[in-house]
């Protein structure tokens, strides 16, 4: 029992001195809490101004995005546009070569038959050009030999009539026609003088037209002499023109 007493003695004694130390660890405590809720007050201030921060930078940022990306996106579209464009420019430039390939193959086909049908037609032209300058050559030579034929025979009646006219004055009297121009020629004279001795005329006058045919005879075969004289000299001149007219041909067809 001096044991309890002595305890509750103790505990008397000692239960101020606890109370002011529960006081003291309190405001210890008390203390220490306000530190530490100001200093987590400050720390969550400036973790949610920073938060606030990159908030307001990763705003910015997807603010800068979207405007990017709404750019990229109209961009994207002006492109794609603009490639259906070129696309379409594309496959009408491609019609439009196989259609020049098309007409320019049709026009060179058409070309191709067009110097066929000319290159026929040229020598068809040829040919008959050939033709034409051989039937030119030979109507030619037909008219150079006319030409031939009428001057001999234009010399020879020149002749005819100067001898005519020089031996129309030894026998005009026994031509019954007034013109003495047309005189007959020997073989008709002498069956004219024969007729006209049967007639009555004299022997003098036979012999005079004997004479008179003896001399136109004579004259005759001269005139034959100079007539192949005029002859060869119009063969000669005829074959200068001709030559000259064959080389004038063989020019002409050259060039063409």
């Amino acid at each position: 029992a001096s044991s309890q007493a002595a305890a509750e003695v103790d505990v008397a004694v000692a239960k101020p001195d606890l109370s002011s130390a529960l006081r003291e660890i309190r405001a210890q405590y008390e203390s220490l809490a306000a530190k530490n809720l100001q200093s987590a007050e400050e720390w969550y201030k400036s973790k949610f101004a920073n938060l606030n921060e990159q908030a307001a930078r990763s705003t910015e940022a997807i603010r800068a995005s979207r405007e990017e990306i709404h750019e990229y996106r109209r961009q994207l579209q002006a492109r794609t546009i603009e490639i259906e464009g070129l696309r379409g420019a594309n496959e009408s430039l491609e019609r439009q070569i196989l259609e020049l390939e098309e007409r320019h193959s049709a026009e060179v086909a058409s070309y191709q038959d067009n110097i066929g049908q000319l290159e026929n037609d040229l020598r068809n032209t040829k040919s008959e050009m050939a033709r034409h300058l051989r039937e030119y050559q030979d109507l030619l030579n037909v008219k150079m030999a006319l030409d031939i034929e009428i001057a001999a025979y234009r010399k020879l009646l020149e002749g005819e009539e100067t001898r005519f006219s020089t031996s129309g004055l030894s026998i005009s009297g026994l031509n019954p026609l007034p013109n003495p121009s047309y005189l007959l020629p020997p073989r008709i004279l002498s069956s004219t003088t024969s007729k006209v001795s049967s007639t009555g005329l004299s022997v003098k006058k036979e012999e005079e037209e004997e004479e008179a045919s003896k001399v136109a005879v004579k004259k005759t075969s001269q005139l034959g002499e100079s007539f192949e004289e005029i002859l060869e000299e119009t063969v000669i001149s005829a074959k200068k023109t001709e030559k000259s007219n064959i080389e004038e041909n063989t020019i002409s067809s050259q060039k063409i």
